[in-house]
């Protein structure tokens, strides 16, 4: 920050608890993001889930819902555990934010009301996943444990 001063804290007793967010406060936000959605490709690759998801790529028009279904289980189940450890963290965070933004968007955006169908939840993980994409794994990751990042 050049020309510019640190603006001093109100509370400067807080400082090591803004300290320790500024380092963890990006790896916590991506472990967390891989591992919430992991349960959800879970229950569309082992159970029974991809049936009812495929609903929404017939509504689409597309051939092989069901297929479409699955892979997007498998990026939840597969991809999430990628996001929570940090290996291929930029390719995985897009993949969902893309996934996130057609379910925002293309599926609960035409009936969508504030506090009605979900549609903040899913656009927070939009948001997250776009974020986490430009973050990239961070200090805290198997990408730069590898010492590599897309």
């Amino acid at each position: 920050m050049s020309g510019t001063s640190k603006t001093p804290l109100l509370i400067p007793a807080l400082a090591p608890v803004y300290a320790f967010g500024a380092q963890w406060g990006w790896t916590i936000v991506r472990i967390m993001l891989g591992l919430w959605l992991m349960p959800h490709g879970f229950r569309k690759v082992f159970q029974d889930d991809a049936i009812a998801a495929s609903r929404n790529f017939v509504m689409f028009g597309w051939a092989y819902p069901v297929i479409w279904a699955t892979a997007m289980g498998f990026l939840e189940f597969f991809g999430g555990f990628l996001l929570a450890i940090g290996l291929g963290t930029r390719v995985v965070a897009t993949a969902f934010a893309i996934e996130f933004a057609v379910i925002s968007f293309a599926v609960l955006y035409p009936n969508w009301q504030w506090g009605h169908r979900g549609m903040e939840y899913a656009l927070m993980i939009c948001i997250l996943a776009t974020m986490t994409a430009f973050q990239g794994g961070g200090r805290f990751s198997v990408d730069r444990l590898l010492g590599r990042e897309l």
